[in-house]
């Protein structure tokens, strides 16, 4: 019986094929921005539901493999011999190993599948990204009429390809911003009305970009107080991005910050710039702290960088950018409010999940080669009047984990890194039984970056913040 309900089950996955997604339609032309906004919310559903199914298929392919190992070790110790004589035996390991060999193929199949399907929608995400900014759509109000409703994108300009060689170099195309896709983002805005305190004059001396290196993702899921049995499940996975260096981020940092001084002179202020101001005392005394280039945060390692060594000013307790530029809560800078931006990028992505039954318990981590912003913030110091403490003046993103692409590099397959080799047969008996540890296997991978793919992520995350920064900075009131 549990032969023929694993197959009949593996034969309905395998026969289901979900109707291909045509990167460019004929009738796009005639979309408006709106409809543009939803088809693009509807790819990122389409993305997002597709690495779920490429986990659950890598998890199914995993419990296939393991499921024959059991089977085995079930065979040999004469398990299945209470089936019924020699008969029994033979046809209780057979049933076994076919039904695990079905669940693992389904699993492989359901896997490659979800990644077809993950690199349809992105590539019509991108081309329908395309259209919305060549259009001028606007982001923040997708329901405005277009800036220039004629603009026609090619559709082979914009074709979506996996990166196989990483690349060297970052374009001029990516760092122009030419593969930007609109981001609706949620941020909190503080004081606006301190940009305006010294005639809409603003310095900003510096920008701190953070890049994770290396991490790790981990889950732990225990049985509770009404199931059957004692039992643990545990999952990791170690992660190390190659192809990030000093120069490169520093690169990256260069960029976002004259792009954001090119859209606050845009919104109207006169923007002073480390080259402006680096011969005043105020910036010749501060402190430099060099250190601050590598820290450790939830088990995460980053690289963090300035557009140049000299910018790498110390950052005070609690984060505080500016505290080498204030003394007493007010600000050093008479002539100008000081801004400060900070980035925070994280890539690849990496989560873990856990669940329960009646008689099982599981654990998983994912990871897979997207990027997602995880902080974005401007902080400034004018010359305030008396005021509330509303939180610290500038603009912040509400939200963490804002994806900003699907990919920026070649993740490995994962190696093994468990310290018991027979910890996922061990797993298995676990699960069998109902009782005992469950422990799960340490997966090591490798997130090989395509540097302009790279940057094209940060890039995309940054700029859109810096739009919003620039539209609350001509927002700004007294």
């Amino acid at each position: 019986m549990l032969l023929v309900i694993v197959t009949a089950l593996a034969g309905q996955a395998l026969a289901q094929e979900a109707t291909p997604i045509e990167r460019v339609k004929h009738s796009d032309g005639e979309l408006g921005c709106q409809q543009m906004a939803d088809e693009v919310k509807t790819m990122d559903q389409e993305i997002a539901q597709a690495k779920v199914v490429q986990s659950s298929g890598q998890t199914t392919q995993t419990a296939g493999q393991a499921a024959g190992i059991a089977a085995e070790v079930a065979s040999r110790i004469g398990m299945f011999g209470t089936l019924g004589g020699l008969g029994g035996h033979l046809f209780g390991t057979a049933a076994s190993k076919t039904a695990a060999g079905m669940t693992e193929q389904t699993g492989v199949q359901s896997a490659a599948q979800a990644a077809e399907r993950e690199r349809q929608a992105v590539g019509r995400k991108e081309y329908i990204s395309s259209v919305f900014i060549a259009k001028g759509c606007s982001a923040s109000n997708p329901s405005a009429p277009p800036s220039n409703p004629n603009a026609v994108v090619a559709a082979a300009a914009t074709a979506t390809t996996a990166p196989t060689t990483p690349t060297t170099e970052v374009t001029a195309q990516t760092l122009a911003g030419e593969r930007l896709t609109p981001l609706a983002l949620k941020l909190d805005v503080i004081n606006p009305e301190d940009l305006l305190s010294s005639n809409k004059t603003l310095v900003i001396p510096t920008l701190y970009l953070s890049l994770i290196t290396q991490g790790r993702v981990s889950a732990v899921k225990q049985s509770g107080m009404f199931q059957s049995g004692n039992a643990t499940a545990r999952s990791s996975a170690n992660y190390r991005v190659a192809g990030i260096d000093k120069a490169y981020a520093q690169k990256l940092a260069q960029a976002i910050l004259d792009n954001l001084i090119t859209q606050l002179r845009q919104a109207g202020y006169t923007v002073l710039t480390y080259a402006d101001v680096k011969d005043r005392d105020v910036f010749k005394a501060a402190a430099r702290d060099p250190s601050a280039s590598a820290f450790n945060e939830g088990g995460n390692d980053y690289l963090v960088v300035t557009p140049s060594d000299e910018q790498m000013f110390k950052i005070g307790f609690g984060g505080i950018a500016f505290s080498e530029f204030w003394s007493r809560g007010k600000t050093r800078i008479a002539d100008a409010t000081l801004l400060i931006p900070q980035f925070t990028f994280h890539a690849p992505q990496a989560w873990a999940e856990g669940s329960r039954g009646y008689k099982s318990v599981s654990a998983t981590t994912n990871v897979v080669h997207g990027m997602n912003m995880w902080t974005a913030r401007v902080t400034w110091l004018g010359q305030p009047v008396s005021r509330m403490g509303r939180g610290m003046p500038g603009v912040a993103t509400r939200e963490q984990v804002i994806n900003v692409s699907e990919r920026v590099g070649t993740l490995s397959a994962g190696t093994d890194a468990s310290p018991d080799a027979a910890n996922a047969l061990s797993g298995v008996l676990s699960a069998l039984s109902g009782a005992g540890n469950i422990q799960r296997n340490v997966t090591n991978y490798v997130l090989t970056i395509d540097r302009d793919a790279f940057a094209a992520g940060v890039i995309n995350g940054a700029y859109n913040f810096n739009t919003e920064v620039a539209r609350a900075a001509a927002a700004a009131k007294p």
